[in-house]
């Protein structure tokens, strides 16, 4: 069953969601920390919140970190019995988001950590 299309929630706050949900247990941990294939030290997180059934987009290179989130097209079965793996809907979803985020934020991730910015050596 398929929840109406919904657009990308605010990530004023999402980071803040994201944490809060992390602390409180309630999730589901799609992919943890998986590195791009370009830059290897730029990092993708997917989770799912049972509690608020979205799904959570963090991308970080070390030093700068962007968390957004989007509600999961699914209504059916909930997010707490995901626990085996993502639905085709919402990695759908959760790789639009994080396409949306990398086309967003490129010019941050892509700087090497272990650089400061403007720094061309």
């Amino acid at each position: 069953m398929n929840a109406t299309d919904s657009p990308p929630r605010p990530s004023d706050d999402a980071a803040a969601r994201l944490a809060a949900t992390l602390k409180s247990g309630r999730y589901v941990p799609f992919d943890v920390d998986l590195p791009d294939k370009e830059f290897a030290y730029v990092r993708l997180s997917i989770y799912g919140s049972i509690e608020t059934n979205e799904l959570f987009v963090k991308l970080t290179n070390g030093k700068s970190t962007f968390v957004g989130a989007v509600e999961s097209p699914l209504i059916s079965p909930g997010m707490a019995d995901r626990i085996f793996g993502m639905d085709v809907l919402d990695a759908e979803a959760a790789f639009a988001l994080a396409n949306r985020m990398w086309e967003d934020h490129r010019d941050v991730l892509v700087q090497d950590p272990g650089t400061e910015l403007g720094d061309h050596a």
